[in-house]
């Protein structure tokens, strides 16, 4: 009877599939919440953010839509000879949530964030709590990553949680 039970758990739940299978499995977590431009760069540029699961809202009119990719970790090169995401944003022990542009909105006069070039990449990178966040945004055909070359880093921008903003890491 006990190993019924069993079979039957593994087979409704999944507990006894390959545990190589469990990070396809697990939910991701994905960064949302309202936060305060902190640098000069994102002061002067975009402005505040909203990020939200399909994309980021900066305050001076600038829409990024977003698709999320797989995570990177923080020790990766964004480029063939280039810093990792961890030297840039300036941290440790980092989440590197990369997003494919999918579609760039320019409101109100806003200015492109890569400039003449559209944006083709987006890298946030917080630590845990997601109380601070650095928004890395990529130029180029191609993915940044260790053997890039057809990608270029043309903004950094660091952001912290908006007073009474929402925020979290959730799940979906």
């Amino acid at each position: 009877m006990r190993a019924l039970i069993a079979a039957l758990c593994c087979a409704v739940l999944g507990a006894c599939s390959d545990p190589s299978n469990a990070v396809e499995t697990a939910a991701p977590s994905v960064l949302v919440g309202d936060y305060r431009a902190f640098s000069d760069a994102a002061r002067s540029a975009p402005g505040d953010v909203t990020i939200e699961h399909g994309g980021l809202v900066f305050s001076r009119g600038a829409i990024l839509y977003t698709r999320r990719l797989q995570a990177r970790a923080p020790s990766e090169r964004i480029a063939r000879d280039g810093l990792s995401y961890a030297a840039i944003a300036r941290g440790g022990e980092l989440t590197i949530e990369l997003r494919h542009v999918t579609e760039e909105t320019l409101a109100n006069g806003a200015q492109s964030l890569c400039g003449a070039d559209a944006p083709a990449y987006v890298a946030l990178a917080y630590a845990a709590r997601g109380v601070q966040v650095t928004v890395l945004v990529f130029a180029g055909d191609e993915p940044p990553g260790p053997q890039a070359t057809r990608s270029h880093l043309c903004g950094s921008f660091a952001y912290t949680l908006r007073e009474g903003g929402h925020r979290g890491v959730v799940l979906w």
